[in-house]
């Protein structure tokens, strides 16, 4: 295919004066879809002259907006291009798409694909000589075998003064493995030059203890994104610092976690997800949204709550919460007022004869609760109970979203008391998918959601709120 077939005469010409337009600026902006086309313009013209005559500086610009391999394939076109492209600034190294279904075939296809993995990856930052890169991300499934490989690519990223840093060594998809026979990052691989670049900073499954995250987070005053996953060295962390400008931070399936001590003070959201552990709120005066949940946690009073003492509960606008049903244990806590809560998304694990109404005190300590999103998992136990009735009206909330909706007695009893409690509803929407379940599925989840829609649909009439009610 030409340029006839792939861009055109007339889009080549206002491409080429679009470039030219931008060069004194050094602006550039390139659309999603017109990438492809110029990667074959680029790569199959001879007539390039136009653009030839623009500065490396501004054809580097158009490069970094392309997939790195496909700005790779632009070395063809000439001697000039060929060292153009290994100035890219974003090197996004995902091989987590050639690990779909290895876990059905060999080790030795494992195998295969991890040198193929490290290849592409060692060829190209042989090639690469610009002296610092914007992002650096490794998504593959590698353990402690390969720790000298990765320790290179860690010095490599570092030594260019990277601003995002992701290094991603897990996958559900290949063959099962220990976690302890991981890659682990040791403080005397980094040899910090204070200050670091980093902005964003991603590790999972790395092997990483909280005295090499200290001093990263001290050698790291720009840092604002720090997320953790899966660490089996990750035991006790203390996160502070007067100057530190994190305003993210995410802590999850770290198995060993103990305990987490924050004192951030431009913190702004805080996830974790995991076992039981202490976390000690020493100072976030800026935290406005809290995520507190995980697999091992018995229930949602004890552990997820407790976090939320009065010093900066009342400031919070945004709370999730990932908990199991245990509606013994939840009367007897008393929540605390959350007086700027606008948003609580819960996701749940409940039985078909819980009771979500004993969620209630929760949505009533919310004051200015706004909005809530309930995402709802199930397992059966084939007991049977009558609809309950609780009033307790609720003034604030506008909008609520239902998902993994059955319509059984557990589901229906809190929609009804939704919709008779919450005096200004103007919206429900119910979903009988969760996030997890869309796109996708079998006939019985199928059958299932034409059965819950059906019930929503009666609720609708009865209840009369067709024009609140929406039925995804």
């Amino acid at each position: 295919m030409g340029i006839q077939g792939s861009l055109g005469d007339t889009a080549k010409m206002e491409l080429t004066g679009s470039l030219k337009q931008h060069r004194d600026d050094g602006l550039l902006t390139l659309w999603s879809d017109t990438v492809t086309p110029i990667i074959e313009w680029l790569t199959t013209a001879r007539e390039y002259d136009n653009i030839n005559e623009l500065p490396d500086e501004l054809l580097i610009s158009i490069l970094a907006r392309m997939p790195m391999k496909e700005a790779a394939r632009t070395s063809v076109l000439s001697r000039r291009w060929k060292k153009l492209w290994t100035s890219h600034p974003y090197l996004v190294f995902d091989g987590s798409n050639s690990l779909r279904g290895i876990h059905y075939r060999s080790e030795q296809v494992l195998e295969s694909e991890q040198f193929k993995y490290l290849n592409w990856v060692n060829d190209v930052l042989e090639s690469h000589h610009d002296a610092a890169i914007d992002e650096f991300k490794i998504r593959f499934y590698l353990d402690q075998c390969y720790q000298s490989d990765i320790d290179d690519w860690v010095r490599f990223a570092f030594g260019k003064k990277v601003q995002r840093f992701e290094l991603d060594l897990s996958s559900s998809r290949v063959i099962s493995h220990v976690q302890d026979s991981g890659y682990e990052l040791y403080l005397h691989t980094l040899h910090f030059q204070t200050p670091l670049s980093l902005i964003s900073l991603v590790l999972k499954q790395v092997r990483v203890s909280g005295e090499v995250l200290e001093n990263l987070l001290s050698n790291s005053p720009f840092l604002e994104r720090l997320c953790i996953g899966a660490s089996t060295s990750l035991v006790h962390l203390r996160v502070a610092g007067p100057s530190l400008c994190l305003t993210y931070l995410e802590i999850t399936a770290c198995a060993r976690m103990k305990i987490l001590e924050v004192d951030a003070p431009n913190l702004l959201s805080l996830k974790y997800s995991g076992q039981s552990i202490e976390i000690r709120f020493i100072g976030v005066p800026n935290l406005a949204e809290l995520f507190i949940g995980g697999m091992f946690v018995e229930t949602c009073t004890r552990s997820y709550l407790l976090p939320l003492v009065p010093t900066f509960a009342s400031l919070l606008r945004k709370l999730v919460l990932e908990m199991r049903v245990d509606e013994r244990k939840m009367k007897l806590f008393e929540y605390p007022i959350l007086s700027q809560l606008k948003e609580l998304e819960l996701q749940v694990r409940a039985r078909d004869h819980d009771s979500l109404l004993c969620l209630t005190s929760l949505i009533n300590a919310s004051l200015s609760l706004n909005r809530l999103s309930l995402e709802l998992s199930w397992s059966k136990s084939y007991t049977r109970r009558r609809v309950m009735k609780v009033k307790r009206h609720h003034y604030n909330l506008k909008e609520v979203e239902i998902r993994g909706f059955v319509g059984g007695i557990v589901d229906s009893e809190f929609c009804i008391y939704l919709v008779e409690n919450a005096i200004l509803l103007e919206k429900m929407s119910i979903d009988p998918f969760t996030k997890n379940e869309k796109g996708g599925g079998n006939c019985f989840k199928a059958e299932r959601a034409r059965a819950a829609r059906v019930h929503a649909e009666y609720l609708r009439s009865k209840y009369g709120v067709e024009d609140k009610l929406v039925i995804l």
